[in-house]
């Protein structure tokens, strides 16, 4: 079904420009990452997608790029060689002055002209050729917008993990999936190949890996998607993973060797490196259940993790570097990822062969313990010429320089700088913004836009250890390929756009993004809608009445609602204009396009309200609060001594607070200027909750990222008890409010609302 945002986007991609804009973005032009310098002039240049012209001055070094040319950008219709670039639409043309991964394009009234030093920058100007040219249509021709491009990455790390071990994704599907990341300048693709719930990759070497761990029967995560798919089919298991034997129905896949060679050389071809990890010592279960000799006890769960390898065993040396050999001959790229995350020690703490080491070496505790085994299988690593990654657990007990950290712990807050002063090159993937197998939600775009790839504390001389970043998806409750899109899509745009450009502004970028997700659909990709807007989570009925109204950035793309509590689908009515409601009730909505794509599932409790009065109150501006020092697994339960007391002049605490988890009370008056429904705003990480007049307008509790909730009331003008109780668990917290009336955008509090 064509849609009329899709001729909006057709139109505002092919229209012509009166004004040369240097700098400064072009909404209009849907380009994701956006060039570090884009020049547009009046304009444009038609090609015809059959028979067009191209010439090469290095057709030997640009081979693969001239034939995506060819088969992607002009999907597989005839293009015409031409005898010289004077007589060509499309020239590739080599520029050696130009870093590896740059390029530069011109396109004017003669042509287009795309400047590279090597295949990479080649292959990335074809990638912002072909976002230019995009086409909803079967016209005969591309029309393309004169403009100057010089462009280069800033950070030369720009990564996407997927977990196939958990749930597994095929050989056929990791095609489309790097096709997607290419098609946003990533470079990198870190496949998780082994953990406690599956081995993925065959190794000839240890055949049993695979025979006892590409197959499983269903575990209490295939249980938990299975039962959440009563409600929404994202969460069903894909049928072809799943087979009979010997009666049982059992969930899985491997790929064998051939399959990662076919994937490596598809990734290679679109100039994305493969990072295979296979996570040692812990997270092993697989390994230790089929080789039951590489550890002195029982295969299983420790107190938190399941049991690893002993360091202690030459077995388990034996194992490792025959696995990583295999690994290392399979996969050509530089970097090897061995994990080194959530080792449950306190084996190693109960075992005879590890206490003798530790005494034989002067190992001083079981984090020195996993030092050895790091710095031992690095050694390994880089006799065969490769590089190791682990992840930043590993600087508890020390690491040789030469292991590349990835920092994933976003509690952890020094790890980051920690790592650069031990001179370790760094990768960036704090679990937030950067896990997206975390819920997205309103704020979570911004978060990954806005993210500091390099940390304030990191000093400039330091920060060209900072490789770059990467988003990891881990798949526990992701089963199928339509919910890891909706979980990476639209995030992963935002994290390219950031690590290709590291700059620009989140409300241009949303501008262009509302054009890719036609582009989406056209290619087939499942996705997540853009938020809807304009309602509160809780909203009350004043005089027996309330409105729903809905604002989408989409508009469309019907909005489907119910009133039962059932889910919504297509066959559900349309919200196309104020829904007036009388009674309490919970009313249900997403908006849904027919290929299936939809935003989050929302819900607005309607509950009877009345209008709150005001109170007499007129003391000192500013807020009192009160900090606790523990970490409290809800607002309910922050206790104890209190340890220090302030005065805020809005909802915002300190960055400096010096406390790795703490409760707060936040207590005074809110004076509004008018009577009216004001509804709140409360980002919370990790959680609060917000009262006025001691009735509760804003549940956000409990330990999680970084999360909007909000909630509305009627007051009167003049000042009401306002409160706030607030727990920050540790890693870093937000703590934000704003507020909206009815027919207003969100906007801040002013200073002056608040007095004690």
């Amino acid at each position: 079904m064509k849609h009329t945002y899709y001729l909006l986007f057709v139109f505002l991609i092919l229209g012509v420009s009166g004004k040369s804009q240097a700098q400064q973005a072009d909404s209009s032009l849907a380009l994701i990452p956006y060039p570090t310098s884009l020049v547009r002039s009046e304009g444009s240049l038609n090609i015809p997608i059959a028979g067009a012209t191209l010439y090469s001055d290095a057709a030997t070094l640009f081979k693969n790029e001239i034939e995506f040319l060819k088969t992607v950008v002009f999907n597989g219709m005839p293009l015409n060689n031409a005898a010289g670039k004077d007589r060509a639409l499309i020239n590739m043309l080599k520029d050696f002055s130009l870093a590896p991964e740059a390029y530069r394009m011109e396109v004017d009234s003669v042509g287009v002209r795309l400047y590279a030093s090597t295949p990479q920058g080649m292959f990335f100007a074809l990638q912002t050729l072909r976002q230019l040219c995009f086409k909803l249509n079967r016209s005969a021709m591309y029309t393309i917008p004169y403009v100057r491009i010089n462009d280069k990455p800033a950070f030369q790390w720009r990564g996407m993990e997927l977990d196939v071990a958990r749930h597994f994704f095929s050989k056929q599907y990791l095609f489309r999936f790097i096709d997607l990341l290419s098609y946003y300048k990533f470079n990198k693709l870190h496949l998780h190949l082994t953990d406690d719930q599956g081995w993925r990759i065959e190794i000839k070497k240890f055949p049993k890996l695979t025979e006892v761990g590409a197959w499983r029967e269903f575990n209490n995560h295939d249980s938990a998607c299975i039962a959440q798919s009563k409600t929404n089919p994202d969460f069903a298991l894909e049928p072809e993973h799943i087979i009979s034997r010997d009666g049982k129905q059992l969930y899985g896949g491997f790929y064998t060797q051939d399959d990662m060679r076919q994937i490596i050389a598809y990734a290679a071809s679109r100039h994305i490196e493969i990072i295979p990890e296979i996570d040692m010592p812990g997270h092993m279960m697989v390994a230790t259940r089929a080789y039951p000799q590489l550890i002195d006890v029982k295969a299983g769960w420790g107190k938190d993790f399941s049991v690893p390898l002993n360091p202690a065993k030459p077995q388990t040396y034996t194992f490792v570097q025959g696995v990583l050999q295999e690994i290392m001959d399979l996969f050509p790229g530089r970097y090897v990822h061995i994990g080194a995350d959530e080792v449950e020690k306190t084996s190693w703490e109960q075992s005879p062969l590890c206490q003798n080491l530790m005494k034989r070496l002067n190992i001083k505790d079981v984090h020195g313990l996993q030092s050895y085994f790091v710095n031992r299988v690095n050694s390994f690593v880089l006799s065969k010429g490769k590089r190791s990654i682990a992840w930043d657990e590993v600087l508890d007990g020390g690491a040789d320089p030469s292991v590349h950290i990835m920092y994933w712990r976003g509690w952890v807050k020094d790890s980051p700088l920690k790592a650069v002063q031990r001179n370790h090159p760094l990768i960036m993937s704090p679990t937030n913004p950067m896990y997206f197998d975390y819920l997205p939600n309103k704020g979570t775009l911004a978060s990954v836009y806005d993210m500091k790839v390099v940390p304030d504390d990191i000093p400039s001389f330091r920060r060209p250890q900072v490789m770059g970043a990467q988003a990891n998806v881990w798949t526990e409750m992701i089963p199928s390929k339509a919910r890891l899109e909706f979980m990476i899509l639209p995030r992963m745009t935002a994290l390219a756009e950031r690590v290709w450009s590291n700059k620009g502004e989140f409300g241009d970028y949303s501008k262009r993004l509302l054009r890719h997700y036609p582009m989406w659909d056209v290619m087939g990709y499942r996705y997540r809608l853009p938020d809807l807007e304009g309602f509160a989570d809780q909203q009350v009925l004043v005089n027996g009445m309330g409105r729903l109204q809905v604002s989408n950035p989409l508009s469309s793309v019907p909005v489907h609602y119910t009133t039962d509590g059932s889910t919504p689908s297509l066959e559900s009515p349309v919200l196309d204009s104020t829904l007036v409601i009388r009674e309490p009730a919970k009313i249900r909505f997403a908006a849904i396009t027919s290929s299936g794509a939809k935003t989050d599932l929302y819900q607005v409790d309607f509950k009877a309200g009345q209008w709150k009065e005001a109170s007499i109150a007129n003391g000192e501006r500013g807020l009192a609060v009160s900090f606790f020092k523990g970490s409290f697994k809800n607002t309910s339960a922050i206790a104890g001594e209190e340890i220090r007391k302030a005065v805020i002049s809005n909802v915002a605490l300190s960055d400096t607070i010096k406390m790795p988890a703490f409760g707060a009370r936040i207590r005074g008056f809110i004076k509004v200027p008018t009577d009216a429904l004001y509804t709140f705003y409360l980002t919370c990480d990790d959680g609060g909750v917000l009262k006025i007049d001691n009735d509760l307008v804003v549940d956000n509790d409990g330990q999680h990222s970084a999360l909007l909730k909000s909630g509305q009331v009627a007051l009167k003008a003049g000042s009401h008890p306002f409160a706030i109780d607030f727990i920050e668990a540790g890693g870093g917290f937000t703590l934000r409010l704003s507020y909206s009336t009815p027919g207003k955008a969100p906007q801040a509090i002013p200073d002056d609302w608040f007095h004690q």
